[in-house]
């Protein structure tokens, strides 16, 4: 199983690298994009500014999953997320 989909699962936050930035998240959303990207949505807690980005996973580096658990997703979660044409693991 991949992390990103383990730690959906287990609502777990993930640490990594995206374009030089440490992010600490939670993530919500893992699949495959309109145009054929692997996608991660996920509510950002540090590292960026916008609250629930879309994550192209072939540019995260660094992929952590750590022993800190979450219990509901983002103010704005949606499952389904319309960003995805595949869905792997969602909350």
């Amino acid at each position: 199983m991949h992390p990103i989909d383990r730690a959906i699962r287990e609502k777990r936050r993930l640490r990594f690298i995206y374009h030089g930035v440490a992010r600490l998240v939670e993530p919500q959303c893992h699949g495959i994009g309109h145009r054929g990207t692997e996608l991660l949505r996920a509510y950002q807690l540090q590292g960026g500014t916008q609250a629930e980005p879309l994550f192209d996973v072939a540019k995260i580096s660094g992929l952590q999953l750590l022993d800190e658990h979450f219990e509901k997703p983002g103010p704005n979660y949606k499952r389904d997320d319309s960003a995805m044409q595949e869905i792997f693991a969602q909350l």
